[in-house]
């Protein structure tokens, strides 16, 4: 970033804000500030990834949930994966606790996939008309991991 204070640097997990006592500002931007660059690390020569957009209607730009996941195998198990979500929260989600969860899980296991996936909204607070998003972002999640490593 480039504002009156300089250029800076900042993680996407810190870039985005929670729901605090001002939630009209959702990221860590100044006034003044400009994003001029965004890097993205690459992923391990041997992961895969996909990313899955949900969503009421093709037409409609906002996903209910969406999901990108990258995995890299060792056979049919999974030894690392990255997890992040969309939609479900005010801001971008990294499912960590599943990334953990999936260490050394078949694919083809579909218990453990979702046991996993879950595991990313243990602590989701719904509110009334979103509750449905914890077993939509589940599924995503699972579907996501097995498209990323070549299963449909």
């Amino acid at each position: 970033m480039h504002g009156p204070s300089g250029e800076s640097t900042e993680l996407l997990e810190t870039f985005y804000r929670g729901p605090d006592s001002t939630p009209q500002i959702e990221t860590s931007l100044r006034h003044g500030d400009l994003i001029v660059a965004v890097s993205v690390p690459l992923v391990p020569g041997g992961a895969q990834s996909t990313y899955l957009k949900l969503r009421e209607r093709a037409s409609y730009e906002f996903a209910l949930v969406s999901v990108a996941a990258s995995v890299e195998l060792d056979g049919a198990a999974i030894s690392d994966a990255r997890v992040a979500l969309g939609g479900v929260a005010t801001r971008p989600w990294r499912a960590r606790l599943t990334e953990i969860m999936l260490q050394g899980v078949p694919l083809d296991d579909s218990a453990r996939l979702r046991e996993a996936a879950a595991a990313a909204f243990v602590d989701a607070s719904p509110l009334r008309d979103n509750g449905f998003k914890i077993e939509l972002g589940t599924r995503a999640i699972v579907r996501a991991l097995r498209q990323a490593g070549g299963i449909s």
